[in-house]
């Protein structure tokens, strides 16, 4: 029969063919391969992390490197501005000091001039004076600005040509004022009194400080003689 003979077939083949017989692994084997495969594993692992902190690490180094430049440039451009204010601050103190030294010298120099009028007016008043017998005169009566809000009065009071006594005396000086369109008036002099003591001349000078926003001045100067209230010589400024 065709099934019998099928069957035959198959047998022969099945005793022709070679049995190949696969050993069995045993539990080392197993856990041998395991470990091998983690071990596998771990280095795959340790070698990336390895490559990424080296990657790190080089661009951590770039960066400080990067940083370090940066603030190096810094430091020295730091430097340099230093020196330049520094260069500049000491022009700045040499101008100032320069500035000032001129505006002294310029002081000295109009108080010098002053000091030459004053005398030339002295002298004269010496020379064109014709009445003798006046006890005393004004010759120089000055007001000049010292800064805004403060002046500085300066005066030459000339004793009679027919006088040989000290001049004894005491002066009254007035600064009338407008302020806000109403009058005003400081005083020195009174109290207390300015006394004057001289022989043939005396220079006189005093600091007014009239308000703030003060105009229209007018400096009105009195001598007294040394007994009484009667006025020997006075002068008036106006600025």
């Amino acid at each position: 029969m065709p099934i019998k003979r099928l069957y035959r077939a198959h047998r022969a083949r099945l005793t022709a063919t070679p049995m190949a017989l696969r050993p069995q692994d045993t539990w080392r084997i197993k856990i041998l391969r395991g470990v091998l495969l983690c071990s596998l594993l771990l280095l795959t692992f340790g070698g990336g992390y390895w490559l990424a902190q080296q990657q790190l690490r080089s661009e951590q180094a770039s960066a400080n490197s990067q940083q370090q430049n940066v603030t190096q440039k810094n430091e020295t451009q730091i430097a340099s501005l230093s020196a330049e204010v520094a260069l500049l601050s000491q022009k700045v103190t040499i101008m100032t000091a320069e500035r000032n030294t001129l505006v002294q010298q310029q002081t000295q120099a109009q108080q010098d001039v002053a000091a030459l009028r004053e005398t030339l007016s002295f002298f004269e008043s010496l020379l064109q004076s014709n009445d003798r017998s006046r006890i005393a005169s004004f010759v120089a009566c000055d007001l000049q600005t010292i800064e805004p809000g403060k002046y500085r009065y300066r005066l030459l009071l000339v004793q009679g040509m027919n006088r040989t006594d000290e001049l004894l005396g005491r002066l009254q000086v007035n600064l009338q004022y407008s302020e806000g369109g109403k009058k005003g008036r400081i005083s020195q002099g009174l109290d207390p009194q300015i006394p004057v003591k001289a022989k043939h001349y005396a220079k006189l000078e005093g600091e007014l400080s009239p308000p703030a926003g003060a105009s229209n001045l007018v400096l009105d100067v009195q001598f007294f003689g040394e007994q009484g209230n009667q006025v020997q010589a006075s002068c008036q400024k106006k600025i």
